[in-house]
């Protein structure tokens, strides 16, 4: 498909929490970026966790107080990522049909960016 690094397709500007956040400071920077999703990075900004809006239908779901609530114990920890340097064929690889956004980690293990399907999409139909 394409040897062109993923760097080159990210998106830089990440929306992050710290981990002690509460979930309902994560949906504020949700609402205010309109993003489904963010970050949630520790005090290096290497990656802990994402919380996606799933993970506040759980919050929902469980009654849990969104304003007592830290990030920490509702985010999904358990994320794929890739690495700057990857190829498209790696992300297409890794990506397949479960993951429609991935974090990608620079070479120190910190995130410096996000990578979405639609960026590979948009890449793809640019080559035509």
């Amino acid at each position: 498909m394409d040897d062109v690094p993923v760097s080159r397709l990210m998106s830089t500007d990440l929306v992050t929490v710290p981990t002690d956040a509460t979930a309902a400071e994560a949906a504020g920077r949700m609402r205010d970026a309109g993003v489904g999703s963010v970050l949630v990075v520790d005090d290096d900004g290497r990656l802990e966790g994402l919380l996606t809006g799933w993970d506040f239908v759980r919050l929902v779901r469980e009654n849990e107080p969104h304003d007592e609530t830290v990030v920490e114990t509702c985010m999904t920890a358990d994320v794929v990522t890739v690495s700057e340097t990857d190829s498209l064929d790696d992300l297409a690889d890794v990506a397949g049909d479960d993951y429609s956004h991935l974090p990608v980690i620079g070479e120190d293990g910190v995130v410096v960016g996000m990578v979405s399907t639609t960026d590979l999409t948009g890449h793809l139909a640019a080559r035509r």
